[in-house]
């Protein structure tokens, strides 16, 4: 009796853990159930994620695709620019071919602005008597217009003269006499568009350096040629 009754509470302790173990069982379903739910809804999330990302990086693709056109369409129009500006210029320089400009020739301002047929008297004189043009040479010569430089006149200062020559070729004879001025107030320069005149003092040490080395170095409208090479600003 007493074997069986140690038998029969042996089988109880083990119907007890057996109890246990489908205790346990369910539990581990339970948590297998939530962990397949945890885990379908964290592949929902990164689905979600990657269609973001993708979207995403669609977009930046069509960004860069974007930027890339409007830098080239801004190279483009700079080059549009760049090349309106040399036309302009160019222009403005054809416009200004037959001028040359005068400094250091005296100004009446007597009274108020000195008239343009006076300054005009006066650079027919100027050529006779700095230039060292005949008087008849002079007095030939043919003007569209004659005119200071814009601007007020101020008291103790002389305005330059710009003269546009009718025909170059009065133009270049009277250029020509720029070494008569030499060791006077009195100076003759080639008229230029404000963006020539810029890019030829960038180039007028270059000019001075190569002349200094011996080199033959003169400029020709926005370019410096040395020894028939051109340079420019």
């Amino acid at each position: 009796m007493t074997l069986m009754k140690n038998v029969s509470d042996r089988l109880e302790s083990v119907e007890k853990k057996m109890g246990g173990i489908d205790s346990i069982e369910k539990k581990m379903c339970s948590m297998e159930k939530d962990l397949n739910k945890l885990w379908v809804a964290l592949e929902d999330r990164v689905r979600k994620v990657d269609e973001r990302v993708t979207r995403i990086e669609d977009k930046v693709d069509g960004a860069d695709i974007h930027a890339a056109q409007l830098s080239e369409r801004v190279q483009e129009l700079e080059k549009q620019r760049d090349t309106l500006r040399d036309n302009v210029t160019y222009l403005q320089s054809q416009s200004m071919r037959n001028s040359l400009i005068f400094t250091g020739v005296s100004e009446d301002n007597s009274n108020g602005s000195e008239p343009p047929e006076t300054t005009e008297k006066r650079l027919r004189q100027h050529l006779h008597d700095a230039c060292k043009i005949a008087r008849d040479d002079a007095d030939s010569i043919k003007f569209e217009r004659v005119h200071r430089s814009p601007g007020s006149p101020i008291s103790g200062k002389v305005r330059n003269i710009v003269a546009k020559f009718t025909y170059f070729k009065d133009r270049e004879s009277v250029r020509k006499c720029w070494k008569e001025l030499d060791g006077t107030v009195h100076r003759v320069f080639e008229q230029f568009p404000q963006d020539v005149i810029e890019k030829r003092r960038k180039l007028v040490p270059k000019m001075k350096e190569a002349r200094r080395q011996g080199k033959r170095a003169y400029l020709v409208f926005d370019t410096l040629y040395i020894d028939g090479n051109a340079v420019r600003a």
